[in-house]
């Protein structure tokens, strides 16, 4: 068994909001067919579209409220929310609150950081 705390991690700010991958292949851990990690997104704020190819991703809503986008549908998001991302679906995530919306997320196969993000 590994255990970590998020707060020994650091942020890597990425387009629209701020992750930290706590658990992957190159993460605390080692694991090889997913990863988890936290994002930050900066209060009424849009994160931009984007698509991962083959990872599927689940998101759980932490804290605050906005809209997960996929495929440019909205859907609400508030604390204990949880969305699956198929590979291949365009999303994106709204923060309509005044703080900030946390998310906690999986993916498998783990993602790389940033590596989907439009260029």
């Amino acid at each position: 068994m590994y255990t970590i705390h998020e707060d020994q991690v650091e942020y890597k700010k990425l387009p629209g909001r701020d992750h930290k991958m706590i658990i992957g292949p190159q993460d605390f851990g080692g694991a090889r067919n997913m990863c988890f990690g936290v994002a930050v997104f900066p209060p009424v704020s849009h994160a931009p579209a984007h698509v991962h190819p083959k990872e599927e991703e689940v998101i759980y809503v932490l804290s605050g409220h906005g809209e997960i986008f996929c495929n440019g549908e909205p859907e609400p998001l508030k604390p204990g929310s949880c969305a699956y991302i198929p590979p291949g679906t365009e999303h994106s995530i709204r923060n309509r609150s005044e703080g900030p919306l946390k998310v906690a997320y999986a993916f498998s196969p783990p993602a790389v950081q940033g590596s989907y993000d439009r260029k």
